[in-house]
């Protein structure tokens, strides 16, 4: 593509291997950082249009430290936390919560 600029992340030690776009152009990520929090947090970015920049939008932190991030598809990230699988609606910030196991009764 022609004129395209590099753009950069205005934050570090993040683990962007857990990240997407959101379907408003946003940029989110799921990490675990003890320098910024003892628990996992996601945080948002925005694309500076004047700078090219990724800047900070917004954080969420979670309230419990085994979490297991899944994956972003569709403005949804799921993970697993105390045996249920946990789907946050990014654009709502919504959690549905499923249980791994089922009940089969006869």
């Amino acid at each position: 593509m022609k004129n395209q600029k590099p753009v950069e992340i205005q934050h570090g030690n993040c683990d962007y291997n857990c990240s997407n776009f959101l379907k408003n152009g946003d940029f989110v990520t799921f990490t675990i950082n003890s320098n910024i929090s003892e628990f996992p947090i996601i945080i948002i970015y925005s694309l500076s249009n004047n700078k090219n920049e990724w800047k900070y939008k917004i954080a969420y932190e979670f309230n419990m430290k085994d979490i297991k991030f899944g994956g972003v598809t569709n403005d949804k990230m799921w993970m697993m936390a105390n045996n249920l699988i946990h789907l946050l609606d990014l654009s709502t910030f919504q959690f549905q919560k499923f249980s791994l196991y089922v009940s089969i009764i006869f």
